[in-house]
């Protein structure tokens, strides 16, 4: 194997320890993390670790309960 594939191999594991969303939802998200305004488990909103997992959050509160943005 050449060092071009072998160094494009490390890359792609590299991406998927990385990856933090799969379809089923997120992977980093504790298991009973839920959304007070929507009720949804494994969505953006559900747990906030991060900025724009806040501003998820903040939409959907003003969504469902016309909560306004601070």
């Amino acid at each position: 194997m050449n060092s071009r594939k072998k160094r494009q191999q490390e890359y792609l594991k590299r991406k998927e320890q990385k990856k933090m969303y799969t379809p089923e939802g997120y992977l980093k998200d504790p298991v009973d993390a839920k959304c007070p305004y929507c009720g949804k488990f494994n969505k953006s909103c559900s747990y906030v670790n991060s900025l724009s997992r806040a501003w998820a959050r903040g939409i959907c509160a003003k969504k469902h309960n016309n909560v306004p943005i601070d």
